[in-house]
């Protein structure tokens, strides 16, 4: 199966192994060797490019081939060109996510001869978390290459950014180095998307938390003010209630002194003596002694006036008997 050259179609299995570079240098962005550790491929991004584009150089940096994500794609379709180009006569293959995925990774492969599309001439399946892949024919069933963990290739560090690929014979190799090239870039960019929608949706929660306590402390808030209003309220209450009964309680005590007052004057009235009889009493003696003595005054003269009539009735009747001789 050539896609790309006939020169990378091998009668025999190819074991490849791929490192991708957490920081990008001059050897590019994933190197690709082979069993004994020979360089064969350096993939290397293009700056400044708004469509991830990446080419694939050989060991003598001769580009070989560009794949570049298409804008304004459904699917994330992606698109393979011949050496450095990136038009249309030159496109090879396209890629894009499976319509209806029935695996974790499933893609689909469609070559430039295959115009209408209605079905993919490769598919690229399986459990990419697990670097376990396989990139089958348009059959579905027959195997083209293997994607795994293990590889026995020397001067190649182990990792999580390191994988072998088992191509089967008469495969175009760099066909399935850019297909899984392509793979770990839509699940790089998968990846990054769910951790900024992650990333949004644990913001969203944070502001909906937020909002919360703002809401529960306004509650709490308007609790403690009808809290507040009704202690007003209840301690105006109470304190109309405690004038009431001091209003009632002084009622009362006046109620009672006018009752005292009242058994008092009865009783002077029962016993017929008071202070004030007392003092009527004596301005009544004091009466009855001015009456006496103007009684007595009448009687004195009285009697003087009877002294002299005596005196004058005696000479009288002295005198009497010498006029009578």
């Amino acid at each position: 199966m050539v896609v790309v050259d006939a020169q990378y179609v091998e009668p025999y299995a190819v074991d490849l192994a791929v490192q991708r570079k957490s920081v990008a240098n001059s050897n590019g962005n994933f190197t690709v060797v082979d069993v004994n550790g020979n360089l064969l491929f350096n993939i290397k991004d293009t700056l400044f490019s708004f469509h991830d584009r990446h080419i694939l150089y050989d060991a003598s940096d001769k580009p070989v081939l560009t794949f570049k994500k298409k804008l304004r794609s459904i699917h994330g379709r992606w698109q393979a060109f011949k050496g450095e180009s990136a038009t249309h006569k030159d496109l090879l293959f396209s890629v894009k996510k499976s319509a209806a995925p029935k695996y974790e990774t499933d893609l689909d492969v469609f070559l430039v001869e295959n115009k209408e599309e209605t079905t993919s001439d490769c598919k690229v399946t399986g459990d990419w978390e697990t670097k376990s892949c396989n990139v089958y024919a348009q059959d579905g069933s027959t195997i083209l290459a293997e994607v795994h963990e293990k590889q026995n290739i020397t001067n190649v560090v182990v990792g999580k950014e390191t994988f072998g690929i088992t191509v089967y014979p008469d495969v175009d190799y760099v066909f399935i180095v850019a297909l899984v090239v392509i793979l770990t870039e839509i699940k790089s960019y998968d990846s990054s998307k769910k951790k900024k929608n992650k990333k949004k949706k644990m913001e969203k929660e944070v502001e909906v938390e937020k909002e919360k306590e703002k809401k529960s402390s306004d509650s709490s808030e308007d609790d403690d003010k009808k809290v507040t209003e009704k202690g007003v309220e209840i301690k105006e209450s109470a304190e109309e209630i405690l004038l009431q009964v001091n209003q009632q309680t002084k009622g009362e005590e006046e109620e009672e002194e006018e009752e005292e007052e009242e058994e008092e004057e009865k009783e002077v009235d029962d016993d017929g003596y008071s202070l004030d009889d007392s003092v009527s009493d004596s301005d009544s003696d004091f009466d009855s002694e001015d009456d006496d003595k103007d009684k007595e005054e009448p009687k004195i003269d009285l009697d003087q006036n009877n002294e002299e009539d005596d005196e004058e009735s005696s000479s009288t009747s002295e005198e009497s008997p010498t006029n009578k001789q």
